[in-house]
């Protein structure tokens, strides 16, 4: 986090973030009964991480709430959905904050809308966008509308827009007008922010929590014998034929300090290639389509060949015993 407002306060790096819901209590409310663990499941998390994004954006002011907002609104003719996003509550001075008319569906927000109409809608700010000494930084609460899982309108003309301001500072006449500046600072206690579940271990879920720094020249590549080939976090484990199955749990455990495969270390003759082609598939290795076809119609396609061989034995049999008996039959019959 240090050097993230380094690099945007003294470097001119541009931030953006995209968050979504997280409420506690609602994540509570989701816990139901596994049947094939036998247990019950509690989401670990909601939409996003929302108290980690916090201490990401804490240096520079920035904090979301844990509201879930749902509903539609307009900036320059562009109306888009807002699908369980979560709102802004703190914001510094000089920034420039959109706000719009919501309906809160989380736990405390759904029983408030009940008590007072049933349906009430407060103006609750969704979108910041903040020049932080050389960089800047642009944040939105809602996320869904950047991916294709239960999207009902995409936002990617905001995302445009928010690009064009952190990475090249121009500057959208609608989304920095006069009357989206901020006077004064948006601000809430921090024992009112969203807080981490105290009764899960977040990092036993997480690919990122308590695990190794994966970058530069440790990162992962699809390329066959470099460094960071076949460095898989999470999933099966994919490799090419050829290479040696990795421990998914002692790489996270090491110091990533793995050195390059050495290729008279790795070659295998085709025999065995070919061999374990279909060995892979009983064993559990990730195999290529053609080979997993290959593999998943090999066992039943003998099983068809012997059980046709088999009747035709039987057949053949029969057709023998049936040759004898007409052959005694005749050699019984008295002659005339």
């Amino acid at each position: 986090m240090t050097k993230l407002k380094n690099d945007v306060i003294n470097n001119g790096l541009g931030l953006a973030v995209f968050a979504d819901w997280y409420n506690v209590d609602s994540m509570m409310k989701m816990k139901f009964f596994d049947d094939n663990t036998r247990s019950w499941w509690t989401p670990v998390t909601g939409g996003s991480n929302v108290p980690a994004l916090n201490d990401l954006l804490a240096p520079f002011g920035i904090a979301f709430g844990d509201k879930i907002l749902n509903g539609d609104f307009v900036i320059n003719g562009e109306q888009s959905r807002y699908a369980s996003g979560t709102d802004i509550v703190k914001f510094p001075e000089g920034g420039y904050l959109h706000s719009f008319p919501f309906l809160d569906s989380s736990e405390s927000g759904a029983t408030q809308n009940v008590l007072l109409s049933g349906m009430s809608k407060a103006d609750s700010p969704i979108l910041g966008l903040l020049e932080v000494g050389g960089g800047r930084i642009a944040v939105y609460g809602d996320s869904n509308c950047l991916d294709s899982s239960h999207m009902v309108t995409n936002c990617y003309w905001l995302l445009k827009k928010i690009l064009d301001f952190t990475a090249g500072n121009i500057r959208d006449p609608v989304l920095f007008s006069d009357s989206s500046r901020q006077d004064k600072t948006l601000h809430v206690d921090d024992n009112q922010l969203p807080s981490r579940r105290t009764d899960v271990n977040f990092s036993t879920y997480s690919a990122v929590v308590s695990k190794g720094l994966i970058c530069r020249s440790d990162s992962r590549f699809e390329v066959w014998g470099t460094k960071g080939y076949d460095l898989h976090v999470r999933g099966r484990n994919r490799r090419l034929p050829g290479y040696a199955v990795i421990d998914v749990g002692r790489v996270l455990n090491s110091t990533l300090e793995i050195p390059v495969k050495k290729s008279g270390l790795i070659k295998k003759s085709d025999d065995n290639s070919s061999g374990n082609k279909y060995l892979g598939y009983l064993y559990g290795d990730d195999l290529d389509f053609p080979e997993l076809v290959a593999s998943h119609w090999l066992i039943p396609a003998i099983v068809a060949v012997s059980g046709l061989l088999l009747l035709w034995s039987f057949w053949k049999i029969r057709q023998k015993r049936r040759r004898r008996r007409k052959g005694a039959s005749s050699s019984r019959s008295p002659n005339p």
